[in-house]
């Protein structure tokens, strides 16, 4: 007895809704690590006496050697102060960033030390820009941006260059100062940034990426969670139809789809009930014409030797066996047989000894052995019918066995007219010969191909009929290597 789950069970947007608000969560969750747990940069201050005086001394330097050199000079410059110092020639200069000045034109504290540079390098045509990379260094002196307390504390705050009576003033922050040289060749100055991680590590980028891997892989789980049973549904799908009895599906945890998986389940028991209904009734019919036909079978015995009685024994044989084929094609005289293991091979062998036994060519060719699980008188009516279809239409059998990893391939042929294009199904079809195709002397009620396909379909497998080039007609039989259970 299968015990309840104890597992609650969601709707499908209740579960689309909590793997979305985990991915959130995770996400946040992965944001806030990044940012709390990763170590701070350290804050260096610049003294801004010293920056203009190293600034100008290499500016100066720089610009005073040949170009061919500049490249050199900035580098002991940049190694003695400890700043990045990078020349570019003309052709190589980035684009000078825009200057740091505020929209009211009230000069900012990057502006008096950018001042205080263009006034100790006058007269040299070297432009100068500074401005901040990152947050800025100084509080600008703009109404709204900052709020000073007092207020006039914001009046007493000194614009223009440094006079030479003023203290020191700290410079911190990211900045860049670009110097523009007459020739267009540029000197970029800023503070050395020491690599706290790896050459190629942004750890911004890096959080970004985890969070979309976090992401694609919730998203993949939910998705195949949820596709799960849909694919268990497919699959007991294609198994309709592949044996006589129905195959129930397991509802267990198909969740928003168990109404399908239990209208499948109704749907083959109708079935099942419908065939057996048909069976039934066709089993009565017969019974009543054989009762019928025993009847007249002993009238027709009394009659005088003759023309006649020759022609009502030979129709009712005719009908006899038509009933028996009837039968044998809605019955469930092979449908309850127990599936055993069987050598294929050997039965082919016999089956070609015994039709060529009897004046009808039939040869096998493959291996000796070939075994299969299978029902083996149903399996046996099939080759059987196939062969003496062959023999029949075709004047000689050619039976070939190949065995492969996932079953067997049985084909039989023949030499006969084969079968008009478009008409292969037909020839499947219960009562249905194709006497424009074959032979018109030969006799047959048409269900020999039916039987055929539906005990092979029963197996699992599947038959087909295609025209050989050659001419003639080759049947190919697959067979998986369980075919039944």
């Amino acid at each position: 007895m299968r015990l309840p789950s104890l597992r609650p069970r969601f709707s499908l947007g209740t579960r689309i809704a909590i793997t979305t608000l985990i991915a959130l969560i995770a996400v946040q969750a992965l944001n806030s690590a990044v940012f709390f747990l990763m170590p701070r940069p350290p804050v260096t201050v610049y003294s801004a006496r010293w920056l203009i005086a190293e600034v100008t001394e290499t500016t100066r330097a720089v610009f005073a050697v040949p170009e061919a050199e500049r490249q050199v000079a900035a580098r002991e410059f940049a190694t003695r102060t400890g700043l990045e110092i990078r020349w570019h020639p003309r052709e190589m200069a980035p684009p000078p960033p825009p200057p740091d000045f505020p929209l009211t034109g009230r000069r900012s504290f990057h502006e008096r030390i950018r001042a205080t540079l263009a006034s100790e390098l006058d007269g040299s045509g070297t432009g100068v820009i500074i401005t901040s990379r990152g947050p800025p260094s100084f509080p600008r002196l703009e109404p709204g941006e900052t709020r000073f307390v007092p207020p006039e504390f914001m009046k007493a705050m000194r614009t223009g260059p440094l006079e030479p009576g003023e203290g020191d003033l700290p410079l911190f922050g990211d900045f860049e100062i670009v110097m523009q040289g007459i020739n267009g060749d540029t000197l970029t100055i800023g503070p050395n940034r020491p690599p706290r991680f790896a050459p190629f590590f942004d750890p911004r980028m890096a959080s970004i990426l985890c969070a979309i891997l976090l992401v694609v892989i919730l998203s993949a789980i939910t998705s195949r969670r949820v596709l799960a049973p849909l694919s268990r549904l497919v699959d007991a799908a294609q198994r309709l139809g592949r044996t006589r009895d129905p195959v129930p599906i397991d509802t267990t945890n198909l969740n928003e789809f168990t109404v399908v998986a239990e209208a499948l389940n109704d749907m083959q028991d109708r079935i099942k009930r419908f065939i057996d209904e048909r069976t039934q009734m066709l089993a009565a019919i017969s019974h009543d014409l054989r009762s019928s036909l025993t009847g007249l079978r002993l009238d027709a015995e009394r009659l005088q030797d003759g023309g006649t009685k020759d022609d009502l024994i030979a129709a009712m044989e005719e009908m006899e066996r038509m009933i028996s084929a009837t039968l044998t094609f809605a019955g469930d005289d092979l449908k309850g047989e127990r599936a055993e293991r069987v050598d294929l091979a050997a039965m082919l062998i016999s089956l070609c000894d015994t039709f060529s036994d009897r004046g009808r060519p039939a040869e096998y060719e493959g291996p000796d052995h070939a075994f299969l699980i299978c029902q083996p008188t149903a399996m046996k009516r099939v080759f059987a019918n196939l062969i003496d279809n062959a023999v029949k239409y075709g004047s000689r059998a050619e039976v070939r066995l190949a065995a492969k990893e996932d079953g067997v391939e049985v084909t039989v042929a023949d030499h006969g007219p084969g079968i008009p294009p478009g008409k292969t199904e037909i020839a499947f079809q219960p009562f249905r010969r194709l006497e424009d195709s074959r032979c018109p002397e030969t006799g047959g009620v048409g269900l020999g191909l039916a039987i055929a396909r539906d005990i092979v379909r029963a197996h699992g497998g599947e038959i087909a009929l295609a025209n050989r080039r050659e001419g003639g007609l080759r049947v190919r039989v697959w067979l998986p290597a369980a075919s039944a259970s």
